[in-house]
Formats: structure tokens, sequence, C-alpha cells
């Protein structure tokens, strides 16, 4: 394990939605702020979309580790298929034991069932995770329980946390009355390079780390590889921290994020930033070497700026007349080197007449 590696006391990027490293930062603080006052103000149904792995069940988590404890609590993992389902759920998880088949009498006996908890000064929160997925006819008996109260007071609270797509199913002409019966519709973007900077910072705080443990550049990597989404992003940083355990470095550096990325089927993405980066310092490096010494004699210091340029200008052409002037060279070399063995084969010395015989056997 290389959390002793890098003096970390937990894992930071593991793929669980655990309050304890929730990112109180940028869209999740505004939408968490938000839930929490629309709860208190007992609004009824609140809805939270975001892309895939952008941490919306992380943030309800958080959300639901907050509730007071007169809160009751019923949680779905996915949405039931159809309204006499989701009924169905309901009523057992509230303790109600004979659950009638027909609609009406199933709403009653759950109106029933809330106004007591009501009395009690107690709430009922149901949380529908994967909503996106929802048909229409579970989506008509989630407005029928938004509509269960007791004079101006909702007797359930329901919050739907889902895609992209949930935005979308909400936006058809048909389902114009049930958005209207929406009182908070918030959306979880992708983080943009420096948030999720702060984003892996913070979790390697949350886990023990007390400095950074990858470098800015790495950063960066991460940042185009991920494309701001947290649940990558920690598969990512989890995978680069083994590479560097396994090379025992102590610092994760962009080359262990491209073979991180690589073992996850992301390399196409980090792949061009980090030839770009490699061309980056290969033209800091030839720039220094043609700026040269830093230190210059008085002399050159007062060298017109024109001769200077010249002196470049020539320079530079001597330089790119080189290879072809060696080329020449070591042809007429290789010329000499053969005329001097078809003499020697001829039994005479490089003269006029081994000349003269070489130009006849030729021509």
């Amino acid at each position: 394990m290389y959390t002793s590696h890098f003096g970390l006391t937990a894992l930071p990027f593991e793929n669980v939605p655990d309050p304890a490293f929730f990112f109180d930062s940028g869209d999740y603080h505004r939408v968490l702020e938000r839930m929490t006052h629309s709860l208190a103000a007992g609004k009824g149904l609140m809805a939270i979309a975001g892309p895939v792995g952008a941490g919306k069940t992380t943030l309800s988590q958080k959300l639901m580790a907050d509730l007071p404890e007169t809160t009751r609590l019923v949680w779905l993992a996915e949405p039931p298929g159809t309204a006499a389902d989701l009924f169905l759920f309901l009523s057992q998880e509230l303790g109600i034991e004979h659950v009638p088949p027909e609609r009406v009498f199933a709403l009653r006996d759950l109106r029933a069932s809330l106004l007591k908890l009501n009395s009690e000064d107690r709430r009922c929160l149901v949380i529908v995770d994967e909503s996106h997925f929802m048909s229409d006819d579970t989506l008509e008996g989630i407005r029928l329980l938004n509509n269960l109260e007791d004079g101006p007071v909702k007797l359930l609270q329901i919050i739907l946390l889902g895609q992209q797509e949930l935005m979308d199913k909400l936006s058809r002409p048909e389902l114009e009355a049930f958005r209207q019966r929406v009182a908070a519709l918030e959306f979880i973007g992708k983080m943009d390079p420096p948030r999720l900077r702060e984003y892996v910072l913070h979790r390697l705080r949350i886990a023990g780390s007390g400095h950074s443990i990858f470098t800015e550049t790495a950063l960066d990597v991460i940042s185009v590889s991920t494309e701001g989404v947290p649940r990558v992003t920690n598969s990512l940083c989890d995978q680069a921290l083994r590479v560097a355990f396994e090379q025992e470095k102590t610092v994760v550096g962009a080359e262990e994020v491209h073979q991180a990325a690589i073992d996850l089927g992301l390399g196409r993405r980090t792949l061009h930033h980090i030839l770009k980066l490699r061309d980056g310092e290969e033209e800091e490096a030839a720039a220094a070497r043609e700026k040269g010494p830093e230190e210059t004699s008085e002399e050159e210091a007062e060298e017109p700026a024109a001769e200077r340029s010249g002196e470049s200008r020539k320079r530079s052409a001597a330089a790119g007349l080189g290879g072809p002037l060696l080329f020449l060279l070591a042809s007429l070399a290789a010329f000499a080197a053969s005329l001097s063995f078809y003499c020697s084969r001829a039994g005479s010395s490089i003269s006029g007449s081994c000349l003269e015989g070489l130009v006849r056997s030729v021509f």
C-alpha cells in the first residue's frame, strides 16, 4: 500500500461517497448550501443534476450526514419502475403493513402516516438516485406525493439526483406541470483547472498529507486528462500514486500521470499535452543555448545591435553550410581513394597515363 510511502493516513482518492472528503467549494458549496436552506424552509420537491461522476451522490451523503435526528430518511438507489412500486416501497419504509393496491387508498394511508410524523415534529425526506431513468408513470407518482400537504406544510420532501438527462426529461412540454412543482433545481458542472487543483490538494490534505505530492505540471496533465470530472480524477490520481510508489518516487510528476493515464485507457488525452510540454522544454533549452553565457565583455555589450545581428546571421549561414562542405570533402576523398585503387591494379601510379587509360575504359 502506498499510504505509508507518501506519509498518508488514508487512501485519498477512493471512489466512494465519503462525506469526510466532501469538497466544500465551487458548485458543491453552492448546491449544498441551497439544498440545506430548501430543506430547512420545508420545500417539497428538489432536483440535482450533473454529468456522470460529478459527485452528486457524495453531495447527497454530506447532506444526509448533516440532517437533524428528527428527519426520517428514505433512500432509493434507483427509481422504481412504476408509481405503484414507488408507493409500495415508501409505505413499507414507513411501517405500513397492509398496502392497498389501489393508488388512491395507498396515497390515503401514506398521508395518514406522514401526518403522524408531522405531529411529532418530525419530517420525512425521500432521496431518489439515478432519477434520469424515471418513467413518466413514476414521475407522476412523485408529483402526487408532492401534493401531500397539511395546510401550507409539505408532508414529504423529495430530492431527485440524476445525470444531465434529468434536465432534458423535465424540459419536455408534457412535464410542464411537474417542472413547475420543482422548488429547487440545481446543476453541478465539471471543475475548471484551478478548481481541480484545489480538489486534489484538498483530498490529499484530508488523507494526512502536509504537502503537495503532485507537481504543478502533473496537476496540469490531470486536469487535461480528466476534463474536470471528480470520479475520473480520483481514479487517475490513485493510479498515478501507485505508479510513483512502484518506481520508488516520493513526488508524482507528469510522466507518472501519463503512465497512469495509459493504464486507465486515457493516454490519448494526455499524449498531446505531454508532447507540448516537451516541445516547450526543448524550445527553452534551444533559446538558452542561443543566448549563450549571461556575462559578456564591455566591447560586446557596446557593439551596435545591427553588427551583432549581422555576425549572428554569418554564424548561422556558416553553420548551415557545414553539412554540404563536409559531404563534398568526403566525396572527393572517396574519389581519390578509388583512383588510387584503379591505378595500383593497372600497375602504375596516379599519373597522366593512368588517367588516360581510365578515361578510355569508361568512354
